[in-house]
């Protein structure tokens, strides 16, 4: 799950349990303010029923039918007691008793049948602790704890899996908008999403559908270039031909006056001869042509192979190429592509390694069934913005690279598609030391 799910997930969960503890806090409220307005009105009816039965007992029992009634349990049963006092200010019950305590209030005076004077009064107790409203909130469990903890439970798992779904149902179409640009971005242009939105028909799906609509445009200016380069590349063929032939027939009629002047056009001639055959080659290879991988070669066998003419021709530029940490592993490859693909690299790395420096080749274990070739030379490198375009046909990255190279910048495009087609992986990096280091990955047998 990426970060945009969690925090769609967390957000939607959040905001539900809010509301839900929002709406209990209401309810709790309402039923606290509820309850204190019903309250009141039945105390005051309780109390005046109570006066009026303590003075009709006084009236026609005196002070020992009061006594009698004040004694019953439940007349103070409603947090509230109540004091009937002679002309002498005492309670007849012995209670203490205060005319000035707070919370008393004195209802009326009644004559007894025996003549005398008495008062009634009534006070509050001590009074509760307010309750709070979360109190109120837990009052209808109260009594069946487990009851309580078993519903706030339920409560959090179905917002948990309704807020689940919710951010699943969001975020898969994105993940899906995004692994194919990831596919899209790799070079399998035939990448479409609309058919994975299923029924959706919302903003996300309307997306879905114009990165198809992109991506058909993108494949199709993509495809007539690279035809056109294809086209272009085999008409230029049978023209050169000729001019090889023209060349040569050239030469025998002409003297030696002129012979600087025919080789000079002669190696243009192998030049633009060589340029055609590496966009022959790229074209190919972007197109998908089937090559035959039905060699299984050793692999430290072909890099000493190549190495050893690479070296030779280095070694008139002051430079080396040396094989490092070299070990033995079979690959089922196409050779002819695999050479080329490895041969590119080096040479393109004597090409722009100092002089005096030298171009180093690696072969270690990436894991089980991958090993890791990496060349590195000691050249000026590459701007780091600009290194994910190294393996872009007729690219130019750098002035220091690129001055006097000769190069057309076809040969790491070439091994690039080479790489991938042999299921491997191919990146640029600088070093820490200075120059480019080139990491191939490749699959081996077991």
């Amino acid at each position: 799950m990426g970060r945009l799910f969690w925090k769609i997930f967390l957000w939607f969960w959040i905001t539900l349990i809010l509301i839900g503890v929002g709406a209990s806090w209401g309810t709790a409220i309402y039923i606290k303010n509820s309850d204190d307005n019903t309250q009141q009105e039945y105390r005051s009816r309780f109390i005046d029923n109570r006066v009026e039965s303590l003075r009709q007992i006084l009236y026609y029992g005196g002070e020992e039918a009061a006594i009698e009634f004040l004694e019953n349990k439940k007349l103070t049963s409603r947090r509230l007691d109540f004091f009937v006092v002679d002309g002498f200010g005492n309670d007849v019950l012995g209670r203490p008793f205060s005319v000035d305590a707070p919370d008393l209030n004195e209802f009326e005076s009644v004559e007894s049948i025996d003549g005398v004077t008495y008062r009634i009064f009534t006070a509050a107790p001590k009074r509760a602790k307010n309750i709070s409203t979360v109190s109120q909130m837990y009052r209808p469990f109260r009594g069946s704890e487990g009851v309580f903890f078993l519903w706030f439970a339920i409560a959090i798992l179905l917002s948990s899996l309704v807020c689940f779904w919710l951010a699943w149902y969001l975020t898969k179409p994105i993940k899906k908008l995004q692994s194919a640009a990831k596919e899209f971005s790799q070079g399998k242009l035939d990448t479409r999403v609309a058919k994975e939105m299923g029924g959706r028909r919302d903003e996300i799906a309307d997306l879905g559908r114009d990165f198809d609509q992109m991506a058909t445009q993108l494949q199709g200016l993509i495809t007539n270039q690279k035809q056109l380069l294809s086209d272009i590349s085999h008409e230029l063929r049978s023209p050169l031909a000729r001019m090889h032939v023209a060349i040569a027939l050239a030469r025998k009629k002409t003297g030696a006056e002129v012979d600087t002047e025919m080789q000079r056009i002669e190696y243009e001639t192998e030049r633009l001869n060589e340029l055609v055959g590496l966009s022959l080659t790229l074209s190919r290879l972007d197109a998908g042509a089937l090559y035959p991988k039905d060699d299984f070669i050793d692999i430290a066998e072909l890099l000493e192979a190549i190495i050893a003419d690479c070296d030779f021709e280095a070694s008139s530029k002051n430079k080396k190429v040396i094989l490092q940490h070299s070990q033995s592993w079979t690959l089922n490859a196409n050779v002819e592509l695999l050479h080329r693909a490895l041969e590119n690299i080096i040479r393109n790395a004597i090409r722009y390694t100092k002089e005096g420096t030298e171009v180093t080749v690696a072969i270690t274990i990436k894991d089980k069934s991958h090993i890791q070739i990496s060349i590195c030379d000691r050249g000026p490198g590459v701007p780091e913005d600009k290194l994910k375009r190294l393996f872009e046909p007729f690219v130019r990255l750098s002035e220091a690279r690129d001055r006097d190279s000769g190069g057309y910048g076809l040969g790491l495009a070439i091994a690039q598609r080479s790489i991938v087609f042999h299921q491997g992986e191919i990146v640029a990096r600088n070093r820490d030391q200075g120059g480019l280091c080139i990491d191939i990955i490749l699959p081996v047998e077991e």
